[in-house]
């Protein structure tokens, strides 16, 4: 079995469908940038106990019908990451001999100027799927209660005042519930 920190929260699937790698690039390559985009730019946003939870309902093949959601959700980020941390590494290979660029017959390898200007499109796509993905869990909060952010993620200019607050903020002998079911009524879950 594996070790929670080797359960990644995308398969190469996702990991192909949501960024600009071709499908023949092998996951072998992959794996060591997932291994570092899951801890820098998803689990601080999920929360170690969310994550955790994640990991042992992927691990057990037992993802909740909420945790899937989540997990396509997390999906367009982590590809994107990944894409933004491996697309130098992608392009050169590090040898005994030094680092070469990889070419081929049907294709041109980009320079410095196009590499740059492709990393920073990355990484500008990256950052808002990464905004999709808190303003998911800031609408679908109730649906998550293991979502510990390590920072705050602001859920307030993603969910608009006049929409309410479950928390009950009157303080009366007659308390008038809000009516509100325990689900989101706003991601569909």
């Amino acid at each position: 079995m594996k070790k929670l920190n080797e359960v990644f929260l995308i398969n190469e699937e996702l990991l192909k469908q949501f960024s600009n790698m071709s499908r023949n690039v092998g996951v072998d390559k992959i794996l060591p940038y997932i291994n570092l985009a899951q801890p820098f730019y998803i689990t601080p946003i999920l929360g170690e106990p969310l994550v955790e939870e994640l990991q042992e309902q992927i691990s057990a093949n037992t993802l909740t019908e909420l945790n899937k959601a989540l997990i396509l959700k997390c999906a367009p980020a982590l590809a994107l990451w990944v894409d933004f941390l491996s697309a130098r590494s992608l392009a050169y290979t590090v040898t005994q001999k030094g680092i070469t660029c990889e070419s081929s017959e049907n294709s041109k390898s980009l320079d410095k100027e196009e590499l740059a200007y492709f990393i920073g499109s990355i990484r500008e796509s990256a950052e808002q799927a990464t905004e999709l993905l808190i303003k998911y869990l800031c609408k679908c909060r109730d649906n998550y209660p293991r979502w510990k952010p390590e920072k705050e993620c602001q859920c307030s200019k993603y969910i608009p005042e006049s929409e309410g607050s479950t928390e009950n903020h009157f303080k009366s002998v007659i308390y008038f519930p809000s009516g509100r079911p325990n689900k989101c009524g706003k991601c569909g879950h």
